[in-house]
């Protein structure tokens, strides 16, 4: 189904398309790079079920993926052994992370499957990006284990075998594997319970499921060998009924024991809701009111999936009660500190960084909301995950991942900073940039407008890999082209706004992908968006570039501390052009976050097309209702040269303005 192909010439299944095979493009026997290998799906399924319980059964299987993509850490998805309970087709948003076996909907719902996935691409909940893991509900696996602690790497293009045994009487699901034709012994990888009478049908599907993302590997299938045993119908053992002359006086005695227990049980289902209504008295006084609105706690609980709640106390002593040494920097809408969960504990699971917010300010309060409702809810490995809150003692607190290599803007511009980061490490980064939009914009439930990319709100993880954050500014819409806007507010950071939201007040997924083009200039050059010390022809970063862009010279403008240091010219290249189409001045002319990363990740991907000179921007606000034009004329050079505009027009309640603008300003 789907993408899933059998080589006959070669005896193996592919999942998903082979990224090295070639398609014939004419009559001629051309051949040409297999291009459609992004968001596939493929599965195979035996063709008729099989009972699943009660039984014990063993399967083996040898699956050969490897990653073919030039950019570091871009593969994936996954290869899945699986359970399904109908050989229908799968769902169609069922690709990337969700491997072909659930979707957003879907996800952390019974199915009535389950799936043994063998993950090469680390998403917000998984461990890394070479682990076996057992999913049952949703595609956040119930139970993982590293492939790398046994020497062995899922995506290295080396043959596995994989042997799991499920014994019916101990529920017992055991997975084994090793490196074909090594003629080393299986490793236990993994030894999980599981009641697959509680989890599948009796009857059920078995075989394979794989997809890929936005990057792509080979999945596929060698071999498979498939047994099973049926068990009795009953696994239970029945006790002989105790005989005797004092039958009367022992049923006596176990009605006594029933009526106790009973006795015992309401009596601590009493004392349990005492202690719950009293906890829940306090904590609602804890809780301050917004005016207009009920308690955080009353609109959180209201939301699928809320982060969890902290108290101030465990807050306070994570951050040895937010003293200055813990402060890792300030921000428009509070203080930002480091905080250890578990103190003495295991440091890279207990630190994380803990937002403190004013509650005085009601801009803070709706800040504050909305990073709960957003990010809370998000789930992507280039996204700062958020774990919890506080509302306490009039003070407002998020609690996120710590990020030990802080924002990009201090490696970019901070001389004090150690060593500058090298064009691997940026151009990785902004790529992950590039997904973590693709994601808010495109692939989650509802669409998210971020409407504040830049440096200094992307983070860098402890292995450099890039984590948009700071959502107090997005706002959630729903995927509809006909109504794209978000707010009628103004926000976001000069520089990164996008010259149409000025005037229209409205921030959409094309201003978003001017802020990243944005940034991908400044990532590039290594120049703030406007500079304060730079000659006036240098002081606005896309006019400079523009200018050495239409003298043939775009390569000037690299950042010197790249100098010596062994980058892709050709990549930079592209990388700068691309930012200048991202900050197009014409949002119908900018390509789209997915394009943007296409042409990130694919050297073969074909550049958007530029103008030879620097477009100009001109907005016209529209007259009121009945208005009445006595002449109009408007002229728009969107290939440079110069603009002009006039309208005149008569009216008793107002008249019509023209604005021409340079964007980036």
């Amino acid at each position: 189904m789907g993408n899933a192909s059998f080589s006959e010439g070669h005896d193996y299944i592919d999942l998903t398309p082979d990224p090295t095979a070639t398609v014939n493009v004419s009559s001629s026997n051309e051949t040409a790079p297999n291009v459609a290998l992004q968001n596939c799906i493929g599965r195979v399924l035996y063709r008729q079920q099989l009972t699943m319980w009660p039984a014990s059964f063993t399967t083996t299987f040898t699956i050969f993926v490897k990653n073919i993509t030039t950019v570091t850490n871009f593969n994936g998805d996954g290869i899945a052994f699986i359970i399904a309970s109908n050989n229908r087709s799968f769902l169609p948003k069922s690709y990337g992370a969700f491997l072909g076996l659930f979707d957003s909907s879907t996800n952390g719902n019974t199915t009535d499957q389950l799936a043994i996935e063998f993950d090469t691409f680390q998403n917000e909940f998984d461990p890394d990006n070479n682990h076996v893991g057992i999913d049952i509900q949703g595609i956040i696996s119930n139970v993982t284990a590293g492939m790398g602690d046994h020497g062995m790497d899922i995506k290295a293009g080396r043959a596995i075998n994989v042997r799991v045994n499920y014994d019916g009487w101990a529920k017992s699901l055991q997975i084994y594997t090793r490196y074909a034709n090594s003629g080393s012994a299986y490793a236990s990888l993994l030894n999980s319970t599981v009641e697959l009478e509680n989890t599948v049908p009796r009857s059920a599907y078995v075989g394979f499921s794989a997809a890929t993302g936005n990057s792509y590997e080979i999945h596929r299938i060698l071999d498979w060998n498939f047994s099973s045993v049926m068990l009795p119908e009953s696994s239970l053992i029945l006790l002989p009924a105790v005989t005797g002359t004092h039958q009367g006086s022992g049923g006596g005695v176990k009605l006594g024991i029933l009526v106790g227990s009973i006795t015992v049980g309401l009596v601590l289902v009493g004392l349990l809701a005492l202690w719950f209504v009293a906890k829940r008295m306090k904590r609602k006084q804890q809780d301050t009111l917004i005016p207009g609105r009920g308690s955080f706690s009353e609109e959180l609980a209201m939301i699928q999936n809320a982060p969890h709640r902290f108290s101030y106390s465990q807050l306070a002593a994570a951050t040895n009660n937010f003293s200055e040494a813990e402060l890792l920097g300030t921000g428009g809408f509070g203080s930002v500190y480091r905080g250890n969960l578990n103190a003495g504990g295991d440091e890279r699971v207990s630190l994380v960084a803990v937002k403190k917010i004013s509650a005085g300010s009601r801009q803070g309060e709706r800040e504050f909301i909305s990073e709960i409702i957003t990010i809370g809810r998000l789930r992507h490995r280039n996204l700062v995950q958020l774990h919890g809150w506080c509302h306490e003692r009039d003070e407002l607190l998020l609690v996120y991942d710590y990020m030990p290599n802080g924002s990009l803007d201090k490696f970019l511009y901070d001389k004090t900073r150690g060593p500058p980061l090298n064009w691997q490490r940026r151009h990785r980064i902004l790529c992950g940039l590039a997904s973590a939009l693709l994601y808010l914009h495109e692939e989650w439930e509802q669409r998210v407008i971020h409407r504040d990319v830049k440096p200094s709100n992307v983070m860098l993880d402890r292995d450099f890999n890039a984590r948009l954050g700071d959502f107090g500014l997005a706002r959630l819409i729903e995927h509809d082209d006909a109504n794209p806007a978000v707010s009628t507010r103004m926000a976001g950071t000069p520089g990164y706004v996008a010259p149409e939201c000025s005037y229209t007040g409205k921030a959409t997924a094309e201003s978003d992908v001017f802020s990243f083009g944005i940034v991908m200039l400044e990532v590039a050059t290594g120049r703030r968006v406007v500079e304060r010390n730079c000659p006036l022809t240098e002081g606005n970063l896309v006019d400079w570039v523009w200018g050495l862009y239409s003298e043939g010279r775009v390569l000037h403008c690299v950042d010197p501390k790249l100098e010596g240091s062994d980058y892709d010219e050709e990549q930079i290249r592209r990388v700068l052009i691309l930012g200048l189409a991202c900050s197009h001045p014409d949002p119908q002319l900018r390509p789209s976050v997915r394009q943007a990363l296409q042409v990130l990740i694919n050297p073969n991907e074909e550049l958007p097309q530029l103008p030879s000179t620097r477009p100009l921007a001109i907005y016209v606000v529209l007259p009121p209702v009945g208005a009445v034009f006595s002449e109009s004329t408007l002229f728009s050079n969107m290939g440079g040269g110069p603009a002009s505009s006039s309208l005149i027009v008569e009216s008793s309640t107002g008249s019509i303005t023209t604005s021409t603008l340079r964007d980036g300003r």
